[in-house]
């Protein structure tokens, strides 16, 4: 009752009095208006180390993306794009054989059979190049950021709430830093899809490394061994289910933000949708690439799953 009555006095004061209904933005002290607003003070700060970045570090990021993209993003699309289509379908039928099996590989075979129905073959080897070199560094801050939080419960607890947050932060946000940084491009969206994706990798390889059996890790450390071959001989590879689902949620979690990185300059599939949702005339491109991106997906999330289901015993439960 008391709470009513409080709630009746603050609305009827705030329709009377204007200053009682306005949110307070700054306070007066000393003669001085002090601005209370944490937005205001993110935005400032944020804007003051982006120009100072731009202004001293921009030879550092622009020469850190061009080095990249001309060693490792160009010549992986090329070898895509250029190979003959049907040598680029037996050999990625192949590895598929090989990392799933015979079903991985038949649902590969057909799905590249309808990305070459849709047209859409070399934007789609295109976006295929981008989306494996940024799985392949999130793997690679998986099992190096898994390995140390799985083996110290001090990062572990320091760690994962960064994870955390960084899981439930809108895909966008992380576009922003990263234009600041590299400007419009297709470094700039795969940079930003590694950022998005890498938090379920690490947390999935350090849920793994954690499941190891500690009487498994002190017999191998008894019998002499260092902490790099604890590491590398005895949790990484009882750990392996754990890599193979990792692999599994990072590259879908990179192929979700394909969409995303066209508005960055990514180009190929992920800019063909843009261009669909935003011109009339491309609204057929636009639904062919965006039925690309989901037969890319199927296949990556096939095969990695078949991997997974083969290399054993689950070290974790998800």
């Amino acid at each position: 009752m008391g709470a009513a009555v409080v709630a009746l006095v603050a609305v009827a004061v705030s329709r009377t009095y204007l200053w009682a209904a306005t949110f307070p933005t700054s306070v007066t002290a000393g003669g001085r208006s002090l601005d209370i607003g944490l937005g205001g003070l993110i935005a400032r700060s944020a804007d003051d180390a982006t120009g100072w970045v731009q202004e001293h570090l921009s030879g550092f990021t622009n020469g850190f993306k061009d080095q990249v993209t001309l060693r490792l993003l160009n010549p992986f699309e090329a070898l895509l794009t250029g190979s003959p289509w049907w040598l680029a379908v037996v050999v990625l039928v192949t590895l598929a054989a090989l990392a799933g099996g015979r079903s991985a590989a038949v649902t590969t075979a057909v799905g590249l059979a309808l990305l070459i129905g849709t047209g859409l073959w070399f934007d789609a080897m295109t976006t295929l190049a981008s989306t494996v070199l940024a799985t392949l560094v999130v793997l690679t801050l998986g099992v190096a950021g898994g390995v140390w939080m799985g083996r110290s419960d001090r990062v572990d607890r320091a760690v994962r709430p960064v994870l955390d947050a960084g899981q439930t932060m809108p895909a966008f946000v992380y576009l922003v830093p990263f234009l600041a940084l590299f400007a419009a491009s297709r470094f700039t969206a795969i940079m930003a899809a590694i950022v998005y994706a890498a938090p379920v990798a690490i947390k999935i390889v350090a849920d793994g490394i954690r499941s190891v059996s500690g009487s498994t890790v002190e017999a191998a450390t008894a019998l002499g061994s260092t902490t790099w071959q604890v590491i590398t001989k005895v949790q990484l590879p009882m750990a392996r289910r754990s890599l193979t689902l990792a692999a599994n949620q990072g590259v879908i979690y990179v192929l979700s933000m394909v969409v995303v990185g066209g508005l960055v300059g990514a180009g190929a599939l992920g800019y063909d949708v843009v261009a669909g949702f935003s011109q009339g005339q491309l609204y057929g491109k636009g639904l062919a690439a965006g039925l690309a991106i989901v037969l890319l997906g199927i296949m990556l999330d096939r095969v990695t799953q078949a991997a997974a289901r083969r290399s054993g015993p689950a070290s974790q439960h998800h």
